[in-house]
Formats: structure tokens, C-alpha cells, sequence
């Protein structure tokens, strides 16, 4: 994924991470620079505050195009509330605002049942489209 594709995406500081120095847990900023040597992002928060992660420190929403069919797929396997917080996020990736996408990252944020489901880490999506690009 190059710096251009990642600018301006939303990502989630991951809640469990341990010693964050800028102390944002769970918060939801905007991807601002890429350092594709380091892997390593920069986010914009509210309020003008900024962070430095590593990519294996955030995450962002799946495809819905690969989010909506492994829910469909494994519906039955699902506790109900996972399964209606994955399908709201899945709506609200269909209406595609950028208040949508920051409400599907909240309510991703505090389910953690459904992490693996609906979010990937950055490294993740960083490490898929570099191995499609060679």
C-alpha cells in the first residue's frame, strides 16, 4: 500500500496496546504520513494532538467486501450482539461517509469479540498489497 493510498484513512489506535507514549488507546485518528521503511504512521486526532505507531499498533476496517461474506458465512457461529455490531459495521461501510466509517470503528472498538472479524492491523493491509505489487 503506498503513503497516497493510506492518507486520510481512519484507523484505531489499538485499545489493548501497552506503553503508548502519546497515551491514545482506542482513540480513532486519520492516517497523515506513511514511513514505509520503518512502517511506522502518522495520525491526526481531534483536537490537533498527533501520534507516531508502529503499523502492528493500529487497525482499520476489513474490505466490506471480505467482511460481509465471512458474516455471512459464520453467522451461526456468532453471539448475537457480535453479529449485529459486525452487520452495522458492514452498513455503515455501504453508506461510505467518513462519519459512518468513524461510527463502524467505535463500535468495532468496543466489542473486542469482533477484532478479528471486522478490523485488520495496518501491517496487515500494508504486507497484502506489497506482496500484490511484486
Amino acid at each position: 500500500m503506498t503513503n497516497n493510498e493510506l492518507l486520510g484513512t481512519l484507523a484505531l489506535v489499538r485499545p489493548d496496546m501497552e506503553n503508548d507514549p502519546a497515551k491514545k488507546q482506542g482513540s480513532i485518528g486519520v492516517i497523515t504520513y506513511v514511513d514505509h521503511p520503518e512502517e511506522l504512521v502518522y495520525i491526526s486526532f481531534k483536537g490537533g494532538e498527533e501520534g507516531r505507531y508502529p503499523a502492528a499498533d493500529l487497525f482499520r476496517l476489513k474490505d466490506r467486501d471480505k467482511l460481509f461474506p465471512n458474516l455471512m458465512k459464520n453467522a451461526l457461529q456468532l453471539d448475537v450482539k457480535d453479529f449485529k455490531d459486525l452487520y452495522k459495521i458492514s452498513n455503515l461501510q455501504d453508506l461510505g461517509r467518513g462519519e459512518d466509517l468513524w461510527q463502524a470503528l467505535e463500535i468495532a472498538r468496543d466489542n473486542p469479540n469482533i477484532w478479528e472479524g471486522g478490523l485488520e492491523t495496518l501491517d496487515a493491509g500494508i504486507s497484502k498489497r506489497q506482496a500484490v505489487s511484486r
